[in-house]
């Protein structure tokens, strides 16, 4: 089947010239116009790995719920320092209403703006310098992959320089590029790498910064910090990263997977934890702390459950991630709503105590002072956070940027944003993998760093196997 490139080129140009005539006479600047279509799935296939190569900028996104992949950025808004929620909703908010040619509900839930910020408001560091502090951006062609079509979403900024011919030339040509036949490129690809030794924490490293930390906590200075690990690796050749999206999904079907390009670097992971899903004013939000690797065996994996599940340690943590966040939520919101006692949520190499909260956000109130108000939650940071912020930054010998910040996408009606954990940040050939745990009074260092192991697995796991 072919794809009717003329028809829609047609449609293009047709919903072009009808929305300008609304751009004059309203006298609009920088308006957004979005041309939404859809086609059957087979048209892109199971393969669209060339599309993290062919463009400089690549957003993905996969849950259990959802699929989106972005191209592209033609409008950005971005801001850094301690009042960076509250400065980037004044930029958002200025932002006007796009202009779609279809009101469906695929298009109008579809992300806007796709959404990644920094760990830390104000660090700074060379390897994370492609990434903005906290962005906020259009992209210029959106696909949201569901039950065997795809929606699409293809985005022009107008301002004084548009033409409708021009517009319509780039349509053509980026849609050619973005349904290309690509099958040569299916093959196996194995990325074998190794550990620099120059860098990350040796095990006696570790369990100095865990004794240091355990000190802190019995001064009651603070009730927990999360310490990270970060490993190098590095690569004979630059890594296949176009490969790993689909990998990660595979493996870790219950995750949120991201993967963001800028230029030569990708920020990618398997995030089982969401921070926000907002839905005409209904928030979801869930508490991940506490936990245990997956058994070799039903039997063991049962038994390690069950440990988790009567852990005193491993409770108290996870419930005072849980009294964070409601609390946090308690002046924003209502309705907040939550079990008493932990799920247990299982993923591929290890397994979390969770709880699911929801609340309803009250009038005045926005999904930007819900943002400011709980991340970083106490299950990536600490508690209190600020005490706990200052610790990760005396005894963290490295800028955690992306990693445990958040990743994910906005609508006018809509949102949602995950802790960008179980992560990476990839560099031609070198590597750079994160994991961390929450150390609290009990706290035992050797435990602790075999934990990060299990959770460094995620990703390893990712690299060596087979496509």
């Amino acid at each position: 089947m072919k794809l009717p490139l003329d028809k829609l080129i047609s449609s293009y140009r047709i919903f072009l010239k009808n929305s300008g005539k609304e751009i004059e006479a309203t006298k609009k600047q920088n308006q957004l116009l979005s041309f939404c279509f859809s086609i059957p799935n087979e048209f892109l296939g199971d393969d669209f790995s060339h599309l993290f190569i062919d463009f400089p900028e690549v957003f993905y996104s996969s849950t259990p719920k959802e699929e989106f992949l972005g191209i592209g950025n033609i409008y950005s808004i971005s801001t850094e320092g301690s009042s960076r929620w509250q400065e980037i909703e004044k930029q958002y908010t200025k932002f006007p209403e796009p202009i779609l040619n279809f009101f469906e509900q695929q298009f109008i839930d579809s992300p806007l703006f796709f959404v990644s910020a920094k760990f830390s408001a104000k660090k700074k560091s060379a390897e994370w310098n492609d990434f903005k502090n906290t962005e906020f951006y259009i992209p210029k062609f959106l696909i949201k992959f569901e039950s065997g079509t795809l929606f699409l979403r293809f985005n022009v900024l107008v301002d004084n320089t548009f033409s409708i011919e021009n517009s319509a030339i780039e349509f053509s040509s980026l849609i050619e590029k973005v349904f290309q036949n690509m099958e040569e490129m299916k093959s196996e690809k194995i990325i074998n790498y190794k550990m620099d030794e120059s860098e990350g924490d040796t095990k006696e490293t570790w369990n100095m910064k865990v004794k240091k930390a355990l000190v802190e906590i019995r001064n009651a200075s603070l009730t927990k910090v999360v310490l990270a690990r970060r490993l190098s690796l590095r690569t004979k050749a630059p890594v296949h990263y176009e490969v790993l999206p689909v990998r990660l999904k595979k493996a870790n079907p219950s995750s949120n997977i991201f993967f963001i390009k800028k230029n030569d670097f990708v920020f990618l992971g398997a995030s089982p934890e969401i921070l926000i899903e907002l839905k005409n004013n209904n928030i979801i939000t869930e508490a991940i702390a506490g936990s245990r690797k997956r058994g070799s065996s039903a039997e063991e994996d049962f038994q390690l459950e069950n440990e988790l599940r009567n852990s005193e340690k491993e409770i108290n943590e996870h419930r005072s991630v849980v009294d964070f966040i409601a609390g946090n939520l308690s002046n924003l919101t209502s309705d907040i709503t939550y079990e008493k006692i932990p799920n247990v949520k299982k993923l591929a190499s290890i397994q979390h105590l969770s709880t699911e909260i929801t609340a309803k956000l009250k009038t005045g109130s926005s999904l930007f002072s819900v943002i400011d108000k709980i991340s970083p939650t106490p299950a990536v940071c600490g508690n209190p956070k600020e005490k706990a912020l200052a610790l990760i930054s005396e005894l963290e010998d490295f800028d955690r940027g992306l990693y445990a910040g958040l990743i994910g996408w906005i609508s006018p009606s809509s949102a949602k944003l995950v802790v960008a954990i179980r992560s990476a940040l990839i560099n031609k050939n070198t590597i750079f993998v994160y994991a961390g745990c929450g150390i609290v009074e009990g706290s035992n260092p050797e435990s602790e760093f075999a934990e990060t192991e299990t959770k460094l697995k995620t990703i390893l796991s990712t690299f060596n196997e087979k496509n």
